[in-house]
This record gives C-alpha cells, structure tokens and sequence, in this order.
C-alpha cells in the first residue's frame, strides 16, 4: 500500500525528529495522479522509503518530511526525476511541466538558492564521462595525461563548485551538505570512468587512476555519509575498489592472486570461487571490506546493500548479508530494520511458490538444442527472454513485464526465460522468479550449457549481450531476430500481434 502525505518517512533512525521540511509544487499540464519523493542513502531508489502526494485538481501538490537536519529526496513524476535538497525553516516550491520534471522545473522560496545549485552542479555526466563508450578521448589519454592533465582540471572543476557554496548566503549545514555532495558527485563519475578504461578504451592507466581515486578520497566519514547520500554509494565503490585490484593481480598471475585473496579473506580459494558462483561477485568485495574498513562504515556497507538486495528482491543476497550483521553487529541500530525487510521478503517469497503462472521446466537440466527448448510449444508463438540475475539491465527490463503480458493477455503467446546461471545459484534464480512473480515458462542453464543455444540461435556471431530477446514462429523457428525489449512498449507489441 503506498505511504501518502502523513506517513513517516523510514530514514533508519530511532529519535523523535521535532522538526519537518516542506516541499509544495504545481505540476502544469499533468497526465498522472500523484507525485512520488524518495530518500536514499546511498543514491539507490528505495521502495521503502517512498511517500506519495495526490495531485489537487489545480495541479499542486505538498510533502512534509520529518527531520532535523538538510537531506537530499528525489522527485519521481511520469518516470523523469530530479534531486532535491530539502531543510527544516527552509520551504521549497516547485513547478514544473508534466512531461519534462527536470527540464522544465522552477525553483521558488527559500531553498531556492541551493537547489538551483543542485540543478546547475549536478548534471546527469560530467564533461569527462559525457560518453561512455569507447569513443570517450579521455580514457584514449596516456597515464601522465590522466594524472597531469585530466585529474587537475577535474578536482578545479570541483573545486570552483564548492568556492560558490562557500559563498553563498546559504546556513552552514546546507553548505556542508552541499560541498559534500560535489565532493562524492566527482568521486563516483571518477570510479565509473575506471569502466570506461578497462572496458572501452582498454587502458593500461585504469589501475594507476583507480589508485590515485581511493588516495585522494579516501573512505567516507559517517558524517559525509549522513550528509550525503553521493558519499554512502561511494563507500561501495571504496568495497570494489580492493575485489578489482586483487582481481587484475589474478588475471596476470593466478598463482600471486589467488595467494592474496585467501590472505586477505582468511578463507580457501574454493571457498571463494564457491561464494561467487552462488551469490555473485560482490560477497568477495565485501569479505575485502569487512578486513580493511572501520567497524561503523563496514557496518552502514552492509546495511546499505541490505537495503538494495531487499530492494531488488534478491533473497539469497539479503539473507548474507543480514548474516554478517548478525555476526559482528547484533546490537547495533542497523539490525532491527534488516530483519524487517527480510521478514518482508520471506513472506512474499511464501506468496510467490503459490503463483500457479510460474512454470520450472522439470527437463532444464537435460536441454542441449533450440528445438528441445521449444518443443513444449508447438503451434504456439513464442517470446524468448535470454537472462541471468546477475545481469543488471535484465532485471530493469523485468520491470516493464507486467505491462507487457496486460496487453498480450489472453493471446496465443508464451513467455519463456531462459537464465544464464550457475548451478550454485540455482535457488538464487528461482527465488527471484518466485519474489518478482515472474509468470511464463523458465530455463536454467551454466554458461559452458548456453553457449550451445547461442550458437544454434546466431550462428557465426560472437557477441553475447545480456538480455536478448527472440521471437519465434508457431513452427519454432525465428520470426524475429533480436527482438524489441519489454520496455519498447508498442514497438514490441506490434511484433508480437503482427504473428498473431
């Protein structure tokens, strides 16, 4: 049930907050009924932490949230967005059109000044990350380039934000949060631009930038993380940081990586492989941490992700990490509201193994062809959604799903989902089926079993992107080639009524 104007936001914390901030607005040409504020620690959206305002009939609408001190919110409205800083004895007005939140928005009131600010400093890239890709000339730059040439005039850019703050008229605590929301803003574009030269551009620099990144950063204070919710994500990619160092040590000398991984953990190396496979690289990153951080931001790490595993409904994920909270933090505030959310999710996973739409083929383990796999679906058309749970942008994809069987409701088509995961993560990829009530027909199969279907489906091709969509035929053979994405709404509709 959604919270709306009066319900207390859940910001993890225990004490009675006296004081409220007010935000009120005007949604100008409106096609919806209400306006959504969220509140995250650490950049995530978190479902939980939603309230929801009913659009009057002459557009406006109000939000008061409980807090003593500024805090960032993002503002939802017809799936645009935009960040807000909001601050008790400082109310804020907005306008803005129905179709374009952040392009059309207006800032009046007393919080006016830092949330131009906001608008102005934070755009959606950098001028260093504006492409993300390998046409990216930055991440073509030699290392002296990078460190010498690039990094200055990313930390002036920076800076020359925060001297704006300094001097504006705005309370001291909004300025903190402020200069330290740039500070973190830089910091992850920064980290992310470490993907640009590993993965893109191939530069042998990315391990001298991500060293240089973590020594003039450092691990975020709880106080920058209280204030910022930019610091709280960047703690994870601090997490990161050590799994993808030992992980380039590895790749050029498995034997000297492997040696530092099980000192660094304490744990055999097939032990680790094993975590891996079954809950995903990121557990290595957070047994690396739980080693080389202090106690309070190791404990916020594990709560942060908590909160985004039961956020994504990923169970196995949420029930280790609530484990280690258990360890080494039982009495601390951060376990009571874990609990809470697992105890959430168990109970919707309860509900989920009832859900008679979710079929397990009983032979996903003896499939080896394209034609077993379609076999069960002779003379029907057939919608193929190659996936896994580890893959990120498979999981975006599964949120525009329930639209897409609204509308091919009681047609002859079949959903079938074909999961690339290991076998170590088989209770991982059915309880996300069952959690995210993902009705159709599903597949398992390893990666060395997959690679198979990959063939047969594009032969002579090497690329393997994840998701991949295919459409086959009442024959079984393929009508579409790559076809569109759930979330290509009608493009995808009329491909599938057009075999109809």
């Amino acid at each position: 049930m959604k919270k709306y104007l009066s319900l207390v936001l859940l910001l993890c914390c225990t004490q009675v907050c006296l004081s409220q901030s007010i935000l009120t607005g005007k949604v100008n040409a409106r096609i919806a009924g209400e306006v959504e504020l969220n509140i995250s620690r650490d950049v995530w959206y978190q479902s939980a932490n939603s309230v929801y305002s009913k659009i009057a009939p002459d557009g406006t609408f109000s939000f008061s949230v409980p807090g003593d001190d500024p805090v960032f919110v993002t503002l939802h409205y017809n799936k645009k967005e935009q960040q807000l800083l909001l601050s008790p004895g400082r109310p804020l007005h907005v306008t803005f059109a129905g179709n374009d939140l952040p392009g059309t928005i207006q800032y009046t009131g007393k919080a006016a000044v830092e949330n131009g600010m906001i608008h102005a400093f934070f755009p959606p890239r950098p001028f260093f990350m504006k492409e993300f890709s390998a046409k990216n000339e930055y991440g073509k730059m030699s290392e002296d380039s990078l460190l010498h040439i690039l990094l200055p005039a990313i930390l002036k850019e920076a800076d020359s934000l925060r001297q704006l703050v300094k001097k504006s008229a705005i309370p001291a605590d909004i300025r903190a949060s402020l200069a330290t929301q740039i500070k973190y803003y830089y910091a992850l574009n920064m980290d992310e631009f470490s993907s640009v030269l590993s993965s893109y551009t191939k530069n042998p620099a990315v391990q001298r930038w991500q060293d240089t990144l973590m020594h003039i950063t450092g691990i975020p204070s709880m106080q920058e993380m209280d204030r910022s919710p930019y610091a709280g994500y960047f703690l994870y990619a601090c997490a990161k940081y050590e799994m993808r160092r030992l992980g380039l040590i590895y790749r050029k000398d498995k034997a000297r990586g492997q040696q530092l991984l099980v000192e660094a953990t304490g744990l055999p190396f097939d032990s680790l492989m094993h975590l891996a496979k079954t809950y995903g690289d990121e557990i290595i990153a957070v047994l690396l941490a739980e080693k080389s951080m202090p106690a309070p931001q190791f404990e916020r790490l594990l709560s942060n992700r908590l909160i985004y595993y039961c956020n994504d409904q990923e169970l196995p994920m949420a029930r280790k990490l609530m484990a280690g909270i258990d360890e080494h933090f039982a009495a601390g505030k951060e376990a009571e509201n874990g609990h809470k959310g697992i105890a959430a999710l168990e109970a919707m996973l309860e509900k989920g193994k009832q859900n008679t739409g979710i079929a397990f083929r009983k032979d996903y383990r003896e499939i080896s062809t394209v034609n077993e796999l379609l076999a069960p679906y002779q003379g029907k058309i057939v919608y193929l959604d190659i996936w896994g749970t580890w893959c990120g942008w498979c999981k975006v994809e599964m949120g525009y799903v329930p639209d897409l069987k609204t509308r091919m409701s009681g047609k002859d088509v079949v959903f079938l989902y074909l999961s690339n995961d290991d076998e170590e993560a088989d209770r991982k990829w059915r309880e996300y089926v069952q959690l995210n009530g993902i009705t159709g027909e599903h597949v398992r199969m390893s990666n060395e079993r997959i690679e198979k279907i990959w063939k047969e489906l594009l032969p002579g091709e090497e690329a393997r992107k994840y998701p991949t969509y295919f459409i086959f035929d009442r024959n079984g053979r393929v009508a579409v080639k790559e076809a569109k994405r759930p979330s290509d709404g009608e493009a995808l509709y009329a491909q599938l009524s057009g075999l109809l």
